[in-house]
């Protein structure tokens, strides 16, 4: 490759990184937690923490009980069912009708799997668990700036810069092999951090393609659709989910018995011989009433097997899985488990926490390094303050970021207002302490000390959140870590290592900054310092 073709590629990659860098490690950041989605949703809830017996307690009365006392003769617009899962350990019910003023109301509940008791506790609405994975997908952006949709989609647009980082870099080094193995750790501060970005990107690049191109897919295709639709259907997208998946039978007038849930909790799926995890009913109690029922795809590349059926209970029509058989529809039904890791057990979505954790820092050293060449090298043309400034801004939201997300943990246990304004709250202190971290790093006025000291204090906060937990809630993980509570008990292990390693991470460092400007100026001083004190000496 000629030298002008070389330059203009590492630009590409340098200005690509550069222009949405901050953004890119703010969703490789939040994914790595996004992850862990089941898991922190039964870690926040002490009452998911039910170990489920073998044999689970008949609910189907006492949800037609239940049913008839909430909705009466209102219709019905959505019903389902959820039975004991690992991560959700109780019955579950939520039904969408319309009430006497034809307004929408929505009601859930839940029962214990073992007694079909109601649980007492509240149902959580929203927070810890709903804010990492919606920040994640669609920055939890507001409605009045275009809502959730706009923001999928700022995501995925995300995905295709982290796309095009990753080509322009794998273009622009020349030397991979060579850069494979290059940490010069006794070089200057500068010099590791560009090593250590070529290493982890190096090592990492299967991975980080995998995860950029499933993210720019689920992000983009939300944009499709609305163009799709906006062509097609003149904007009615309900439209082209009716083509795509086809449109609702409509209810026949005629009462009939449905299927037991009870029956329904021990039918195996066809083909697999798993149990079910939830259904979905349609024209319940209707003689055309279909039910959807949802089976774990399990360790493959399929978040859930469906199999449609008929609701009633004189019906014969068997039942039958509802599958994408061709290759664009197996692709998009891949697409899902392959970038948040569901198809594996605990032990993958670890590696899956490590390896998205390595892009974050990637992109973080990323944007030092673009900084560092301009503050201390020749491409930079603004004056040093500029960039201190710029250093400032940078360093404050890379390493603010992990002491809010971990904030917003202690807020969850110690939350103590309404259940509905509880999602507000978590997203209030999120941001609060988020912008806390950035006026330290403008007050501290050093990066090098800044990511240190913030990096020790993201390694504590980690660390203490298994007593936090075990203090609120009298349960701690070495307790319940076997005993039918392990989705909550691994994220007290999973931060709790994690803190310990940070702490370790932000200890090691010096703490000064070695780098050759550091040295110079600590020998001129040095320097300086013995000739006052040789000057002072009394002449021989």
């Amino acid at each position: 490759m000629d030298r002008a073709r070389h330059i203009r590629n590492y630009d590409l990659h340098s200005w690509a990184g550069i222009t949405l860098g901050l953004i890119v490690y703010l969703v490789c950041f939040s994914g790595s937690f996004a992850m862990f989605h089941y898991e922190i949703k039964t870690w926040e809830d002490p009452a998911a923490r039910i170990a489920v017996s073998d044999n689970p307690a008949d609910i189907n009365e006492v949800y037609l009980d239940w049913l008839n006392e909430t909705v009466g003769s209102s219709e019905i617009e959505n019903l389902s069912f959820s039975f004991p899962t690992a991560h959700a350990p109780y019955y579950s019910a939520f039904v969408r009708y319309h009430d006497e003023n034809d307004a929408h109301v929505n009601e859930r509940q839940r029962w214990d799997p073992n007694t079909a008791a109601s649980l007492a506790t509240p149902w959580r609405e929203g927070g810890l668990s709903e804010w990492i994975r919606d920040f994640h997908r669609d920055f939890m952006w507001p409605n009045i700036l275009g809502g959730r949709t706009i923001g999928r989609s700022l995501v995925g647009i995300v995905g295709i810069v982290l796309m095009l980082a990753i080509l322009s870099g794998v273009i622009a080094h020349t030397k991979i092999r060579e850069e494979a193995y290059s940490m010069r750790l006794k070089r200057s501060q500068r010099l590791k951090w560009q090593d250590s970005h070529k290493v982890v990107g190096i090592w990492g690049l299967p991975f980080f393609s995998m995860i950029a191109f499933t993210g720019a897919y689920l992000g983009v295709i939300v944009i499709i659709a609305q163009l799709v639709s906006a062509i097609a259907f003149k904007g009615d997208i309900e439209r082209l989910v009716e083509l795509v998946l086809g449109a609702p039978v409509e209810a026949s007038g005629q009462q009939v018995q449905m299927i037991s849930l009870d029956e329904l909790r021990t039918m195996q799926h066809p083909e697999s011989g798993k149990l079910p995890i939830s259904v979905n009913m349609r024209n319940y109690g209707d003689a055309v009433a279909e039910f959807d029922v949802l089976y774990h795809g399990g360790n493959t590349l399929r978040h859930f097997e469906t199999v449609r059926m008929s609701g009633a209970v004189d019906n014969s029509t068997p039942p039958t899985p509802i599958r994408q058989e061709f290759a664009t529809g197996r692709i998009a039904d891949a697409v899902a488990p392959l970038h948040y890791g569901t198809y594996g057990g605990i032990w993958l979505k670890f590696l899956y926490f490590i390896l998205g954790m390595g892009m974050a820092v990637v992109t973080a050293l990323g944007s030092m390094m673009w900084i560092e060449r301009r503050k201390h090298g020749n491409e930079g043309a603004k004056s040093l303050t500029f960039y201190n400034r710029l250093g400032y801004f940078n360093t404050g939201i890379v390493m603010g970021l992990p002491v809010a997300t971990l904030s917003i943990f202690y807020l969850d246990k110690l939350y103590a207002g309404a259940e509905a304004g509880r999602i507000l709250a978590t997203g209030w202190t999120f941001f609060a302490v988020w912008a806390l971290g950035l006026v330290y790093a403008w007050v501290r006025r050093d990066d090098y000390r800044t990511t240190r000291e913030l990096l020790i204090l993201t390694g504590s906060l980690a660390a203490g959140i298994w007593i936090l937990n075990g203090a609120v809630t009298g349960q701690w993980f070495f307790q319940y870590l076997g005993a039918g509570h392990s989705s909550a008990a691994w994220v007290d292990v999973m931060m709790l290592i994690g803190g310990l390693a940070s702490i370790a991470a932000g200890l090691l460092l010096p703490a000064e900054r070695l780098d050759k400007q550091a040295r110079r100026a600590k020998a001129k001083a040095l320097a300086e310092a013995t000739e006052m004190e040789q000057a002072s000496l009394p002449a021989e």
